[in-house]
This record gives C-alpha cells, sequence and structure tokens, in this order.
C-alpha cells in the first residue's frame, strides 16, 4: 500500500512538474493605455483580457514581465519572450523576424499637440489684422476705388450736383459710389447721370469683379498665412517640423517612409509628452487611440489630439517564432473566437475605442 501510495505521489509530481514547464509562457508587456494600462499593481485593458481568455482556454500560465517597446520586439525575435501582450502593429519588415496572432483591431495615427497653441492660434488670427501686408493690401484698393470715384465725380460734378457736388464732399461722394458699385450693394442713392459718367461707371463695374476677386485672395493669404503658421492641422503641415514617436513603432515606420526626415525618437511616451512640454517638438505623432487615452486621464489639459488621421494599422499579438505551429494556430483561433463575441464589443466600448 505504501509503495502504491508512494508511486503515485511522484507521478503526480512530474505531472505538476512537467505541466508547469510546458504551460508557461513568457510574456512581454508595455504599458499602452487603453489595450494595456496598470491600475492598483494590476494589469487590466482589452489586450490583457484576450490573455486571460487564451490562459483559459489552453490552459496556459502567463509569466508577464515588463519592458520598453524596442525590447518586446528584440525579445520577441530571439526567442527570449513567447508573446507580446501589448499591441503591434503589423509591418511587412516585423513579419520576417516575428509572427503575429489574427488582427483584433484597426487603428489610426494622430498628432497630439500643447493646448496652448489653440490660443496662439486666435492671437495670431487677430494679429494678422494689424499686420503691414493686411493694411498694404487695404491701400491699394483704397486707391483703386479713390481713382474711378474721382473719374466719376469729374463728370458728374456740374451736371448732377445734387447727387455729387463740388469740392471735398463731392470727392467724397464719388468714393462712396465708387466703393458701392464694386461691392454690389447699389444702394441707388448716387448713380452717374452724364454719359462720360456712366461709361466709367461700365468699366468699373466689369473690372471690379475681377479686382474685387484678387484683392479677397489677397487680403484672405495675408489674414491666415500667420494662423496657418501657428497651428497645422494636417501631418503633411508637419513634415519640415520636428515630431517625437517612439522609437521601433508602426507611426516611426511610417515617417521613414513618408520622409519625415524631422522626427525625434523616444523610448517611451512619457519622454515624448516630456518634450512637448519643453517645446522639443511640435507634436507627438502616435496611434490615436493610445493618444485619446492619454487626453482623457489629461487632468490639466496641457493635451490635445489635431483632427486629422493617417496611418492605418491591424493591431495583433506579436509570437516568437520558436512557439510550436500548433501553439500559434490555437492561439490564433482563441484570438478570432473572441472577438467576434459581444464582450469584445461592449469592452472597447467601454474603453471608448468602437469608433476611432
Amino acid at each position: 500500500m505504501r509503495q502504491l501510495v508512494a508511486i503515485c505521489t511522484i507521478f503526480f509530481l512530474l505531472q505538476v512538474t512537467d505541466s508547469s514547464a510546458k504551460d508557461t509562457l513568457t510574456v512581454g508587456y508595455n504599458v499602452s493605455p487603453p489595450f494595456v494600462t496598470e491600475k492598483n499593481g494590476m494589469l487590466e485593458g482589452p489586450s490583457i483580457w484576450l490573455c486571460e481568455q487564451l490562459e483559459v482556454d489552453h490552459q496556459l500560465h502567463f509569466d508577464m514581465q515588463k519592458m520598453p517597446l524596442d525590447s518586446l520586439l528584440t525579445k520577441l525575435e530571439n526567442g527570449s519572450i513567447d508573446l507580446c501582450a501589448s499591441p503591434l502593429t503589423i509591418t511587412s519588415e516585423r513579419s520576417r523576424k516575428i509572427d503575429f496572432t489574427a488582427p483584433y483591431y484597426i487603428a489610426h495615427s494622430s498628432l497630439l499637440v500643447n493646448y496652448s497653441t489653440r490660443a496662439q492660434e486666435a492671437w495670431s488670427f487677430i494679429k494678422s489684422f494689424f499686420s503691414l501686408e493686411f493694411f498694404e493690401v487695404l491701400g491699394a484698393l483704397a486707391i483703386i476705388i479713390l481713382i474711378f470715384g474721382f473719374l466719376t465725380w469729374l463728370f458728374e460734378r456740374k451736371k448732377n450736383p445734387e447727387e455729387f457736388g463740388q469740392g471735398m464732399r463731392g470727392l467724397w461722394n464719388g468714393f462712396w459710389w465708387s466703393a458701392v458699385t464694386m461691392t454690389t450693394v447699389g444702394y441707388g442713392d448716387r448713380s452717374p447721370q452724364t454719359l462720360g459718367g456712366r461709361i466709367v461707371a461700365i468699366i468699373w463695374m466689369f473690372t471690379a469683379v475681377v479686382i474685387i476677386s484678387g484683392f479677397t485672395a489677397s487680403i484672405a493669404s495675408s489674414l491666415t498665412t500667420d494662423r496657418i503658421d501657428a497651428v497645422s492641422t494636417d501631418i503633411a503641415d508637419f513634415k519640415n517640423k520636428p515630431v517625437a514617436t517612439i522609437k521601433n513603432s508602426g507611426t516611426d515606420t511610417w515617417l521613414s517612409n513618408n520622409f519625415y526626415n524631422n522626427k525625434i525618437l523616444f523610448d517611451d511616451m512619457n519622454e515624448c509628452l516630456s518634450a512637448l512640454r519643453n517645446d522639443q517638438v511640435d507634436a507627438v505623432a502616435y496611434d490615436l487611440p493610445i493618444l485619446k487615452s492619454l487626453v482623457e486621464t489629461d487632468s490639466l489639459d496641457e493635451f490635445e489630439i489635431l483632427p486629422t488621421k493617417y496611418n492605418p494599422q491591424y493591431y495583433a499579438m506579436g509570437m516568437s517564432l520558436s512557439l510550436s505551429d500548433s501553439l500559434r494556430k490555437e492561439i490564433n483561433t482563441s484570438i478570432l473566437k473572441h472577438t467576434e463575441r459581444m464582450d469584445w464589443r461592449v469592452l472597447l466600448s467601454e474603453y471608448n475605442l468602437e469608433h476611432q
């Protein structure tokens, strides 16, 4: 009887030891809100939820290890870790070195800027009304109006004194009529009666259409040039400006492929935000869901996201090529199964990820 108990005990211990060695996977992660967050010493977020489902489905145990994104990719490539819990963008370059699960989310990149830039934009717009270019345009327009008003007054001052009159008052009436005619307001309080005055009026009516279009464009340009320089809202406007992003990220690859040579690379988002606060960069370029999460938790209202989207990305978990084909297939199947469930859509909604 004792021999039987001893044999059973040894068999049980061997099974536990073998199971532990077989079923434990080393999983690397990087804090990437809202997909992977740390709260009260616990990990949570949609990506962590998927990891928990994988553990249950395949009776696995995940040994979670925190590390920078750069280390995650390196260790996945050399097999030091088996799986990456944080969302990774699927790229052709990464696919040569590591494997990916089925995509579980589609995101875009965007731009994060200092909130104060909006105030700068408004102040820049106000200052443009007092710029030299603006007054030059207004002055040139006033001179042309005065010329046609003067010509009309020359013809009308004697034969139509009731509406145009003599002296400075008559000149002012001519200027008034010219301005009203140019803007097509047409009050009718002044109108040429002589043949010469009407010929001048016809010429002025046709030329004013062309002139006012050109001057309107010039005025608009002088008002908006400083505004555009102060705050841009399109990624192309940042081509020659310093932009921060995380090294070896999907956004880093996109910026390189699109010749954004002024990008400044950092190890993590905290370093990017510090550079933005200190005006080392004009914006932080990164994944929109993560930038949104930063803004939502920004109690000081330091930052805001510009209304621009670029670089659509497919998020997936990274898998080491050292994992067996069968295990990688099982993980893939589980990812697809759980992302097709209503639970997944509810979870995305809770983290404000349903619509990006």
